[in-house]
């Protein structure tokens, strides 16, 4: 009898769980939108206060030296609406206190790798032309830059960042100081032409 009771009682709270939902008036539709990232520049940036500042100088301490990268994001037209339905009765889910987004913002041009090249001799180990995206760390998390194309991938929900900045941080110094070196980051794609930016600087 405890056993019916109980389902009994579960059966009746079933539509509950709709009038629960109905009491946080959220749209029941997300447009689903497209973003390209459009442009990419570099900054040197000197990191030897505080915070890293984006130099003019020609001369930046080999110890404090990054790079800054800057993306701009464009939002394509619009896609498509997916319509979100409730757990037990039509149209309740669009009511539900766990809201979907209004609108989403979906990557079209999925970035495959970003590399950094000196064009100058480096280090004994790294000659002109070598590949030394290693040498360099994204700031604050000093994750690798192979996690950065995470962050150029991202679906974003809501708002689109139109504009964003990513500090690499130079973490091995080169081998002489007092000379001018050239880098070039090289930002691959899946399905359009790879993007190379050169940045100059002396690092004393």
């Amino acid at each position: 009898m405890k056993r019916k009771y109980k389902v009994l009682l579960i059966l009746l709270a079933l539509p509950l769980l709709d009038v629960f939902y109905a009491c946080c008036n959220c749209g029941d539709n997300t447009e689903e939108k497209f973003y390209t990232n459009s442009g990419f520049a570099l900054k040197n940036i000197d990191n030897s206060g505080e915070e890293p500042l984006e130099s003019a100088s020609e001369n930046i301490n080999k110890k404090a030296y990054g790079i800054r990268l800057q993306v701009n994001r464009q939002s394509l037209s619009f896609i498509k609406t997916e319509t979100y339905q409730p757990l037990f009765s039509q149209g309740a889910y669009a009511m539900s206190c766990d809201c979907p987004p209004e609108v989403t913002y979906d990557h079209t041009d999925k970035v495959e790798s970003i590399k950094i090249i000196t064009l100058n001799d480096f280090t004994i180990d790294k000659p002109a032309n070598s590949d030394i995206t290693e040498y360099f760390k994204m700031r604050k998390l000093y994750k690798d830059v192979s996690e950065l194309v995470k962050s150029l991938n991202y679906d974003f929900s809501y708002t689109l960042k139109e504009t964003e900045y990513f500090d690499l941080l130079l973490m091995v110094s080169p081998a002489e100081a007092n000379v001018q070196h050239q880098f070039k980051v090289v930002i691959t794609f899946e399905n359009k032409p790879a993007v190379e930016l050169l940045t100059t600087v002396n690092l004393i």
